[in-house]
């Protein structure tokens, strides 16, 4: 029972479906060859048989001419032979080599009566091979004898040739009478066979010949299909290796990007700390002191304590401004808590801080953006957001800013983050690439970018700059 169950449930695979093309090409040709032999045997023998059964009729027709139609010529006017006449044809049927052929011999006389040979005097249905001999036609086939008046000869023969050949009154078309003929079918068969087997001998011999010819020409090509196919097979799968491991790779290069972009931002945090807790407080500690070195200052001359003034005063000017562009810089290089955010609150929160510090106007414009996004992404955006923001307003005065991200699948490609930054400056040459100013920006901005698997381009033109960055929501990143 579980060897049947076994069977059941194996799948049929037809053995064709695993032969190479060789071995279905002489498969099919043979077939092929094979049917062609039995169409053309039976076409060989049909036309044989065709043509013996016209000869036959032909020499009936020339018999009945030359000997049986002197016989008959008084039947229209007697309606019957006279003894004399049967007697006649009956000598004829034995003593000429024809008529040692026939097996049996009727005359027919008009309506159907039998007016000489087996079942003399009976009247039968005119048959549609004796009605054309009635029109001047000779007609032959090889019948089963399933006519009523050749049933006796049905059980001795099996199967004759019949022939049907009109006797006509001498000098004119007139058909007076019908003479039928019974002879043999052992001769034909013979023929038949004999031509059979020389045509299927002659054609087998030139079909053999061409199907093993074809035959050895498809089996080397398919062999060299058969080579050439493992080989790219084999750099198929070569070359999938291949590309497998560059997906490896690049997936560990950009896992290894976005990691160094999370420890760069822990670095900026360290530095923002250090300038905020080191040469932050030293400056503060100078300027305190400057105090008391200006109290120490009354005891000089006028002279002497007008210097000395001044000079304490461009020196307190010189620590203030330090002091300003260290806590400045400590601002700038530390990150709010992204972690706690959703995406559109980082990049709320990135114009928030620009207006602020600014007092610039910018339109935002936020759609269909997801509430969780891998915290690369929302570092990424959110310092791409501000230093385009603050590019526009250090170059085009702060004019048109706006700033818009929607999220989308794009073609091909998975779900993406998609930022777009204007402004309404005069615009700049994008192809030269100054590393100071506003490109140094652009070249962070781009490599931010980059890292992480996105696309980043700038247009610039007289009416304005526009920042376009797309950002994959990749698992590389979520995972981080």
């Amino acid at each position: 029972m579980a060897a049947q169950q076994a069977l059941r449930a194996r799948p049929f695979h037809w053995p064709a479906e695993s032969w190479n093309l060789a071995r279905q090409y002489s498969v099919a040709s043979l077939l092929v060859l094979l049917a062609s032999l039995l169409v053309l045997g039976w076409w060989v023998g049909k036309k044989i048989e065709v043509g013996v059964t016209h000869r036959a009729a032909a020499a009936a027709a020339l018999y009945v001419e030359n000997f049986i139609v002197r016989q008959v010529q008084r039947l229209p006017e007697k309606g019957w032979l006279t003894q004399a006449e049967t007697a006649g044809l009956a000598m004829l049927t034995t003593s000429t080599p024809f008529g040692q052929e026939v097996v049996s011999m009727k005359l027919w006389a008009p309506g159907g009566r039998i007016v000489y040979g087996d079942r003399a005097g009976q009247t039968f249905e005119v048959e549609p091979d004796q009605a054309r001999a009635w029109r001047g036609e000779v007609a032959s086939e090889i019948s089963p004898l399933n006519a009523p008046e050749n049933r006796h000869l049905r059980a001795r023969y099996g199967r004759l040739l019949e022939i049907y050949a009109p006797i006509r009154r001498e000098g004119s078309d007139q058909v007076i009478a019908v003479a039928e003929f019974y002879q043999t079918v052992a001769p034909l068969q013979r023929e038949i066979r004999r031509a059979q087997a020389q045509s299927w001998g002659v054609v087998g011999s030139v079909m053999l010949l061409a199907y093993l010819l074809l035959s050895g020409l498809v089996r080397r090509g398919s062999n060299t299909i058969a080579s050439q196919q493992a080989a790219l097979n084999r750099q198929v799968t070569e070359q999938q290796a291949l590309l497998a491991q560059n997906a490896e790779l690049h997936d560990r290069v950009q896992g290894a990007a976005t990691r160094i972009a999370e420890v760069h931002e822990r670095v900026l945090s360290r530095v923002s700390s250090g300038l905020h807790d080191g040469p932050a407080q030293d400056v503060s500690y100078a300027l305190l002191r400057l105090d008391s070195l200006g109290q120490q200052t009354e005891h000089l001359d006028p002279v002497h304590r007008a210097q000395a003034a001044r000079d304490l005063d461009a020196l307190e000017h010189s620590l203030t401004r330090a002091m300003r562009a260290m806590r400045d810089l400590a601002t700038e290089v530390r990150l709010p808590d992204l972690q706690a955010l959703t995406l559109e609150e980082a990049l709320e929160r990135a114009v928030r801080d620009h207006r602020t510090r600014t007092g610039s106007e910018v339109i935002t414009r936020w759609s269909a953006l997801p509430d969780q996004a891998p915290l690369p992404v929302k570092i990424t955006a959110f310092r791409i957001v501000r230093e385009a923001l603050s590019n526009a307003y250090k170059h085009a005065g702060g004019r048109g800013q706006q700033v818009t991200a929607w999220s989308a699948c794009g073609q091909g490609e998975g779900r993406q983050l998609h930022l777009e930054i204007r402004d309404a400056g005069g615009g700049f040459d994008v192809t030269r690439l100054d590393p100071e100013g506003i490109h140094l920006g652009l070249l962070s901005m781009r490599e931010r970018t980059e890292s992480l698997g996105g696309h980043f381009a700038v247009e610039s033109a007289a009416g304005g700059t526009v920042i376009r960055v797309s950002l994959p929501f990749t698992e590389t990143s979520e995972d981080l």
